[in-house]
């Protein structure tokens, strides 16, 4: 009986022990609001970072990484390394310079170009244009 009483002790001892470390535990965390715009933030950078992982997995960038002498793994390495900031500034740096990105204003620029030869009697394409003379 003494030997079942000490173990009765013992468990209840530890299970004591177990639960006041648990509510401890539970105690040290804290909450905190969240605001929007960490929270979009957060994401925003999440997707920047997979759509530079996506470009990064092409074949074609790939072959031309091969080519320059760089081992993919080590560029997928270095990207994720890279900090939020940095990403945004090259998918930036990649809209802007973009072949034929900007397509419409060339082609609008080039219109009024024509538009105002043909209004000065330069030139002669466009048919619903008289000339100012």
């Amino acid at each position: 009986m003494g030997f079942l009483n000490l173990t009765k002790k013992g468990v209840a001892l530890a299970l004591s022990a177990q639960l006041v470390l648990a509510t401890q535990a539970v105690t040290l965390a804290e909450a905190q609001m969240v605001g929007t715009d960490a929270a979009i933030n957060k994401y925003t950078a999440m997707a920047n970072r997979s759509v530079l992982m996506d470009e990064l997995q092409r074949s074609e960038v790939r072959e031309q990484i091969i080519e320059l002498g760089v081992d993919p793994a080590e560029a997928e390495q270095r990207l994720a390394a890279l900090s939020d900031e940095e990403i945004s500034t090259i998918l930036t740096q990649m809209e802007n310079d973009s072949a034929g990105a900007d397509i419409v204003g060339t082609l609008f620029t080039v219109f009024i170009i024509l538009l105002v030869t043909d209004l000065l009697c330069f030139t002669r394409i466009f048919n619903f244009t008289r000339c100012i003379r």
